[in-house]
């Protein structure tokens, strides 16, 4: 016959109390011979000083071990459900900070040049904005973009935001504007050799992806031949657990699209999110593993 360790669990006691049928304690004993958890449990039993003719620490003994199991129960429950709501309340967030593009013709009131000096004034539909240095063939160039938020939007101070490039000093050459919906950027100071430009999102965080899902592929086949392998499975269940979590916490994040003008912001998101999710399914997966541990913890 076959038990569950809790069912098991439930025995120990009596087992240990020598107050169990023989056919039980066979059954016990087959069954810690295979499971260390169940023999570590008996094992703190047997070892526990108990008074025997004391009724009162007789009766005492179930209470404990029922209080205990309760605590453990809550401190698990505690931590999953703190998990959970990080994760909903990080999602919530990034939704509510991603940036939302705004085009050149919307973003920009005004340009002017003095004194080797490039002024810009955004419009106050922008919330934030960006510069970011880089170099095509020799020419210095200065990529500027903006954007908003619906956090913005709900907070909107109405703050008009203003940007100074000091182009001689910095010895630029050429400043765009970045529209990141598809269309020609704008170039508002200099002459570059390029006269129509078009800035593509960034796919490299799609590579990640692909080789999270090659992994994940690679490791549920190794699960599955080795099934019965519980060694292997330690190693191959994690794994699985890791690459699934950057997955889904990739879609999470950029949907299904996954190309981006803020890499860096997103692959952070996706990083955090991701870690979230790990700690959650193994939290799920390995439940008895958690008790095992506070249960030695407490002893």
């Amino acid at each position: 016959m076959k038990l569950s360790c809790n069912t098991i669990q439930d025995l120990l006691p009596l087992v240990a109390e020598d107050l169990a049928s023989e056919d039980t304690v066979n059954i016990i004993n087959e069954h810690l011979e295979k499971c260390e958890r169940c023999r570590g449990e008996y094992k703190e039993l047997k070892s526990t000083e108990i008074d025997f003719e004391n009724e009162k620490d007789l009766e005492a003994i179930p209470l404990k071990k029922v209080k205990r199991k309760l605590k453990n129960r809550n401190i698990y429950i505690g931590i999953l459900t703190a998990l959970i709501v990080s994760l909903f309340l990080f999602i919530a967030f990034d939704k509510l900070t991603k940036p939302i593009p705004i085009v050149y013709s919307k973003a920009v009131e005004s340009i002017e040049e003095d004194d080797g000096k490039v002024f810009i004034e955004f419009s106050e539909d922008v919330s934030n904005y960006e510069i970011n240095y880089s170099e095509y063939y020799g020419e210095v160039h200065y990529d500027i973009v903006a954007w908003t938020t619906y956090l913005s939007s709900i907070f909107d101070t109405g703050e008009v935001k203003n940007a100074v490039i000091n182009v001689k000093e910095d010895k630029v050459d050429v400043v765009y504007y970045l529209n990141q919906d598809g269309s020609l950027d704008k170039l508002i100071y200099g002459e570059s050799f390029e006269k129509n430009t078009i800035t593509l999102p960034r796919l490299t965080i799609n590579y990640y992806f692909v080789i999270a899902g090659i992994v994940f592929i690679i490791f549920m086949i190794l699960s599955l031949i080795f099934r019965k392998n519980h060694r292997i499975n330690k190693i191959t269940t994690p794994i699985m657990i890791l690459a699934l979590s950057y997955i889904l916490s990739h879609i999470i994040i950029l949907g299904t699209n996954g190309t981006t003008y803020h890499m860096i912001r997103d692959f952070l998101f996706i990083i955090i999110t991701g870690i979230l999710l790990f700690s959650i399914f193994i939290l799920l997966i390995y439940k008895n593993y958690f008790a095992k541990i506070k249960n030695y913890i407490n002893k």
